[in-house]
């Protein structure tokens, strides 16, 4: 295993004392590209290590650094596993009710397309999108909420 992958594992099992043993032999690693084109700083992130990301970013990893599978941060993967199980950022859930209440179809049937589980998924507040939808008298509105296929 060379000293890229043994970095990138010892940070995927959040192994502080290890991922710093390692950057201490070899700093330039802190930045080093996997074959998706991700640094060890987008896998501590996706696995919530915290402290590892702390030390990460101390040594010099570029916190915006894009993997070039998909064009993502690290920020991005962090919150990827979340929205596997349906997490959302507060703005999100904040501008699809915004859209719905200003009867913006098009903003809407934009969001549902981009997140299809949010048609399940409820406010801040707790009030499901689909019954903000009914609410708002807007028939186009509540019909992309019944479809699975955005307009």
């Amino acid at each position: 295993m060379n000293d890229l992958a043994n970095l990138i594992e010892a940070v995927k099992q959040g192994d502080l004392e290890r991922v710093r043993a390692i950057l201490d032999t070899n700093a330039q690693l802190a930045n080093q590209r996997d074959e998706s084109g991700a640094t060890s700083l987008h896998y501590a992130t996706l696995n919530g290590h915290r402290q590892v990301v702390r030390l990460l970013v101390e040594r010099g990893a570029e916190i915006n650094s894009t993997d070039s599978r998909f064009g993502a941060t690290p920020t991005g993967w962090a919150i990827e596993y979340l929205r596997e199980m349906g997490g959302y950022l507060a703005i999100e859930l904040d501008d699809l009710a915004h859209a719905i209440q200003l009867g913006d179809a098009r903003w809407v049937a934009r969001f549902l397309d981009r997140f299809p589980a949010l048609r399940q998924a409820s406010d801040r507040n707790g009030k499901p999108f689909k019954q903000l939808a009914r609410e708002s008298g807007n028939r186009k509105i509540a019909g992309l909420f019944e479809s699975e296929e955005a307009a």
